[in-house]
């Protein structure tokens, strides 16, 4: 695997076994978004921001073959797996080709072929393609998404603690500041990211998303990012990053708040929406990857559907557990 950091240029190339994969860098932008931009998904994961700020280290790496853009994962406990084949939007491709030539490169490298995080109108394409192929929901990797208009008012029962949590945080800091991130305040936000991680038990596991976090922050205007922040007696409190992926629908990336003041969270949710999310329909907040705390969480804001994915393999995996690493959703 290339050794080469998504800070980087794009200096490596890694030819193996039928492909030339190469790091996801700023300067790959332009060519993977000509692939997935034109299929207009509301899936977070053919994000660009997404695959950089995750990719780093070798960890997501693209290739590029025959009008195909193709897409693979290297995280830790996880074999490598590839996500659905991307064709040019239009464009007259082998499909069934496309498929088995990923298949053979996972057979090659010694790992059971597997396509992960497929979005349903690719698994629809690749089942018209290869009807052999086994399909398993994988709702660990379902985004969450949200009416906007929800989530600005808060209206209804099922919100009805979101809006006390907030009322308590304005009954306690009526004069609160929200602003517009920007880089003036990335030394903030990582004193933030560091208070928070302080707290938690898992800090191993989380300096991955710390990387992540930096990313997404020292390369907001590179990304197409825009992020908000609430200022507390004059001090950071909070911040979130977000970015419009369709016409309608903004995703969020990275949501964090100082845990010492009640209703935060809900109020950083609920400021942004408003400041930066006007003229959207919908709100794609993530998967749960698998954690119990963050699906009831993200379960709590009443979702309007998901975006569901599947695993398409060769073979009926439906009874192999943890494919996705430790799986401890609930």
């Amino acid at each position: 695997m290339s050794n080469v950091s998504c800070l980087e240029k794009e200096t490596e190339v890694n030819c193996k076994n039928g492909f030339c994969f190469r790091p996801i860098t700023l300067e790959s932008k332009t060519l993977i978004e000509s692939y997935t931009k034109p299929w207009k998904t509301d899936c977070s994961d053919l994000s660009f921001a997404n695959l950089f700020i995750w990719g780093t280290e070798g960890k997501i790496e693209y290739a590029e073959k025959n009008n195909v853009l193709y897409i693979k994962l290297d995280f830790e406990n996880v074999p490598v797996f590839f996500w659905a084949p991307i064709p040019k939007k239009d464009m007259v491709v082998d499909y069934k080709k496309a498929i088995y030539e990923a298949v053979d490169y996972m057979k090659q490298i010694g790992v059971e072929p597997t396509f992960r995080s497929v979005w349903t109108e690719f698994k629809d394409m690749m089942k018209a393609a290869c009807p052999e192929l086994y399909v398993m929901e994988t709702d660990i990797a379902w985004d969450y998404v949200y009416e906007r208009e929800s989530l600005a008012t808060l209206k209804g029962k099922k919100l009805h603690g979101k809006r006390n949590h907030i009322n308590k945080f304005l009954s306690q800091h009526p004069d609160f500041v929200y602003k517009n991130l920007d880089t003036e305040m990335i030394p903030d936000c990582i004193a933030l990211y560091e208070k928070w991680l302080s707290e938690r038990e898992d800090t191993q596991d989380l300096e991955d998303e710390k990387k992540s976090v930096l990313l997404a922050l020292q390369n907001m205007d590179a990304l197409s990012l825009t992020g908000g922040s609430i200022f507390v007696d004059g001090q950071l409190k909070a911040f979130t990053v977000g970015e419009r992926i369709r016409e309608d629908v903004q995703l969020i990336h990275i949501e964090k708040a100082d845990t010492d003041m009640d209703g935060l969270y809900p109020m950083i949710n609920q400021q942004y929406v408003l400041h930066a999310c006007q003229d959207v329909t919908y709100i794609n907040r993530e998967e749960d990857m698998g954690h119990a705390g963050m699906r009831k969480a993200k379960r709590s804001y009443n979702p309007i559907y998901m975006v569901e994915k599947y695993l398409l393999s060769l073979k009926d995996l439906s009874n192999v557990k943890d494919l996705w690493g430790q799986e401890t959703a609930e």
